[in-house]
């Protein structure tokens, strides 16, 4: 009968520390944490180790201590967009005054993006001032940009995720597809 090998994470006292170590840590904890951790003078000493452990021990402790290596469970994107004041801003008012002015608007088909017949565009000259719509479009970048792989504790679950992580670079503009891009006249400024 074979005995079973001792490994110093069996120490509940180490184990209860790491773990306390890891969640001051906060969302991104590594490995290296851990031998960073144990290469301090006096946690070496409060332990009894005469020096830190490797990364490959590390690794191995982090899933003894309840962590894998894999994808952060996502939860589902919340943004607002089926909150109740903006679903009834949206239902109520948006989309009215939108009907209102769309018999003025120039229409395009979805299959090719050429402008409707001819005899569409009559009816908005005789209905009054052609509307033309400029549209915002925006796009956002973020510095860390989500990490794809992390160390996840087996107890954590999906939670909502906020659009964006990190400091954020927002561009924006307006454009027509009649046409382009907002600017000046001259052409010399932008939105």
């Amino acid at each position: 009968m074979r005995s079973q090998a001792y490994s110093c994470i069996d120490d509940e006292s180490l184990t209860a520390d790491l773990k306390l170590h890891l969640q001051s840590i906060g969302k991104y904890v590594r490995a290296q944490d851990l031998v960073d951790y144990l290469s301090i003078p006096e946690n070496q000493e409060h332990h009894r180790f005469r020096k830190t452990i490797s990364l490959k021990t590390a690794q191995r402790w982090m899933k003894k201590l309840g962590y894998r290596w894999k994808k952060e469970p996502k939860g589902q994107y919340s943004d607002g967009h089926e909150r109740e004041d903006v679903v009834y801003y949206r239902q109520n008012v948006f989309l009215p005054a939108w009907n209102h002015y769309l018999p003025r608007m120039r229409r395009w088909k979805k299959e090719n993006l050429n402008i409707e017949d001819v005899e569409e565009l009559a009816s908005v000259a005789v209905s009054g001032r052609k509307v033309v719509v400029w549209f915002h479009d925006e796009s956002t970048f973020y510095a860390h940009d989500r990490r794809k792989l992390q160390w996840v504790h087996i107890t954590e679950g999906a939670v909502p995720q906020p659009k964006g992580e990190g400091a954020s670079l927002m561009v924006a503009d307006f454009v027509l597809a009649d046409y382009g891009w907002l600017h000046s006249p001259d052409g010399k400024e932008s939105a």
